[in-house]
């Protein structure tokens, strides 16, 4: 067994009895419906955070739209020829 360690100083066993908590009784386990909607409630990562944080990757968030839109508009240039 271990030994507590608030028995050797006194005063401080003496302190500690002086205090007394009381614990109210509340469910363990919620029930399916508080899970979900904790679930719903829980907030989402956000997906860009890690291009963000770099300044390559901020350079590709503005470069990227400029290239989409040329690849699409070469595309449509190709097909209608």
């Amino acid at each position: 067994m271990t030994q507590d360690p608030f028995d050797k100083d006194q005063h401080l066993s003496k302190r500690m009895d002086e205090y007394h908590v009381e614990i109210p009784d509340f469910p363990m386990k919620p029930n399916r419906w508080i899970r979900f909607i904790n679930l719903l409630a829980s907030p989402a990562k956000d997906p860009l955070d890690p291009l963000i944080s770099s300044t390559d990757g901020l350079l590709l968030l503005k470069i990227a739209p400029i290239i989409t839109t040329a690849a699409i508009a070469l595309i449509q240039t190709i097909l209608i020829l």
